[in-house]
Formats: structure tokens, sequence, C-alpha cells
């Protein structure tokens, strides 16, 4: 399960920051997001807003 961190988090060893996207057994998953350190990531990322460049003139 994908989870994205809503809180610092080392996992293996690796210090991860909140927004970070990982990969984890679902047992683990579940366990972080009922302690609010986690969230389900989302199935497709949110897209950025571009706005085209103004032309100079």
């Amino acid at each position: 399960m994908h989870v994205e961190l809503l809180k610092p988090h080392t996992h293996a060893g690796v210090a991860h920051a909140p927004g970070t996207v990982i990969e984890l057994d679902d047992d683990l998953a579940r366990w972080l997001i009922a302690l609010e350190t986690a969230r389900p990531a989302r199935a497709t990322p949110t897209p950025a807003l571009h706005f085209p460049a103004e032309k100079s003139q």
C-alpha cells in the first residue's frame, strides 16, 4: 500500500519528510494511518497548475 506521510517518519533507516509517498505492507500502512502519521496516497497525483507565460511586448 502506498501512503503519504503527514509527519516526519523514519522507515528502513531512512528519514522521510511530510508529503513523501512510500510503499509499505498493508499492516504497517494501516498502523501509521491509525497514528495519523500517514494517509492513503492518492491513486493519481494532483496535477500542478500551469499558467501560460505572459508574452513580453
